[in-house]
């Protein structure tokens, strides 16, 4: 199964239509709009499932609303599982506070009762808050990301796990045995692909 896997689109549309390959699904990893409305996310999340389905979660530039956004191909994760083929997707939005005007915060304590509410456990996690000391630095220095996004991690032991936010520490990393993703800003060009074969993932960064 391929995946192409986005994250912090903040509105680059023309960004999503320059993408090319043939995809089984896309996985978004949130914030989709600058704009603090639930129509331009929207218009996003759309534009990515002209490539194919979409499973995505919201970020924290993103209205909460979106969080129970469903239509046809687009399907929310938010504090949800889905099927995918063979393999089962979910995850949890937003992200613990920012200095910056957040539409959609959650508190450690929030993200530890979503994914431990997740079942069945997902084969491929979708967090927009990565996890504590893997691809959650901040200027290259300060670690920001998420103890409770970590200790699921390396309990549950997805298969993949893709995470946002942090638009400086794109890159592929390990927990146990789970490849964790920050595929970049796709608003700045950057993507990644994911080929799944069973209990393996083999993950490409890519640029446009």
């Amino acid at each position: 199964m391929r995946l192409l896997l986005v994250a912090d689109v903040h509105d680059a549309v023309r960004n999503i239509k320059a993408i090319r390959g043939s995809y089984d699904a896309v996985i978004a990893a949130g914030d989709f709009t600058y704009k603090r409305q639930l129509d331009a996310a929207a218009e996003v999340l759309e534009a990515l499932a002209a490539i194919a389905p979409v499973y995505f979660v919201p970020g924290n530039t993103d209205p909460p609303q979106l969080a129970a956004y469903e239509k046809g191909y687009i399907k929310p994760l938010h504090g949800r599982t889905a099927a995918l083929g063979p393999y089962v997707v979910g995850g949890a939005g937003g992200s613990l506070p920012t200095p910056f005007d957040d539409l959609f915060r959650m508190t450690e304590e929030d993200l530890q009762r979503l994914l431990s509410s997740l079942s069945p456990a997902p084969h491929v996690l979708v967090v927009h808050n990565p996890p504590r000391g893997h691809l959650d630095r901040v200027g290259g220095v300060r670690p920001v990301g998420s103890v409770a996004v970590k200790r699921y991690i390396e309990e549950r032991q997805p298969i993949l796990s893709v995470h946002g936010h942090i638009h400086e520490d794109r890159g592929i990393d390990i927990v146990g045995d789970t490849i964790v993703v920050n595929p970049g800003p796709l608003k700045d060009g950057y993507y990644a692909e994911a080929e799944l074969n069973g209990a393996k993932a083999v993950v490409v960064l890519k640029k446009i």
